[in-house]
């Protein structure tokens, strides 16, 4: 007999608000659906847009024909250019050191009376935890997708150059950290932009650029950090239990994973 009553309720748990929710569901979606593409439409005019113009700017001038749809952003060719010269400035340092690296993580060089916050395996698991992911993960199968299997050499490329950039980053990071009055560290870009740049006489630009690179985290971790995992993740609950389809179950599953994540 209890059985069948939590069968009875599980499907009136399952069923009755995705019926309920089924009927007023054309309505709910038609005017939460022009509220997103609103919003969705003033962030591409004047906020994505604008960023996309400078960053995702074509540096190829010559018209290389319809068939052959050949593009360099700008931020490519930046972000090559910069990894290709610290790998050849720090004499292929990410070849030299690779060893040094495993050894210190591995924990030969851990004492547990050293001052710290962190072990170096900790350190390394922060590390990988922000960047392993919807880059590593879900920006491979779209690259081999569009692009085939040879983006699979191209990103090895790019990972074994970006090992140079990761340390040039992490050095910066060690040398213009700062230990808070109550024990905390301070650092990151936004003080070695900031205290690097004023000690080579550009204070103005290091301040600038300290507070464009904040500014830009924070979007980061509402686009990439949050807005993309729960949008994949309540597409799979939504699939599962049919009553958070629609309008108001999208906003009620945003609402109960804030509530979770925050907690």
């Amino acid at each position: 007999m209890g059985k069948r009553l939590r069968w009875i309720a599980g499907f009136w748990v399952y069923s009755w608000p995705g019926v309920a929710l089924a009927e007023a569901a054309p309505a709910e979606a038609a005017s939460i659906g022009s509220v997103l593409k609103s919003v969705d439409d003033w962030f591409g005019a004047n906020v994505v847009g604008p960023i996309a113009q400078v960053l995702f700017f074509d540096l190829i001038f010559w018209d290389n024909g319809a068939e052959n749809d050949l593009q360099l952003p700008f931020i490519v060719f930046w972000l090559i250019a910069g990894a290709v010269f610290f790998t050849l400035r720090f004499g292929f340092i990410n070849i030299r050191a690779f060893r040094h690296a495993w050894v210190v993580t591995t924990g030969h060089y851990d004492d547990p009376d050293d001052p710290g916050e962190v072990t170096h395996f900790q350190a390394l698991s922060s590390a990988l935890s922000a960047t392993v992911g919807l880059g590593n993960i879900a920006g491979v199968a779209v690259a081999v997708a569009v692009g085939g299997p040879g983006a699979i050499f191209w990103m090895i490329v790019a990972g074994f150059l970006g090992m140079s950039s990761k340390f040039t980053e992490c050095t910066l990071g060690q040398m213009y950290r700062e230990v808070g009055t109550d024990g905390h560290i301070l650092g990151g870009p936004m003080r070695y932009l900031g205290e690097g740049l004023a000690q080579l006489g550009l204070p103005r630009l290091g301040r600038f650029l300290a507070i464009l690179f904040a500014l830009m985290c924070i979007g980061g971790s509402f686009g990439g950090g949050n807005m993309f995992q729960a949008n994949q993740s309540y597409a799979q609950v939504a699939d599962v239990l049919p009553f958070f389809a629609g309008g108001w179950g999208a906003l009620a599953y945003g609402l109960i994973l804030a509530f979770l994540v925050g907690v």
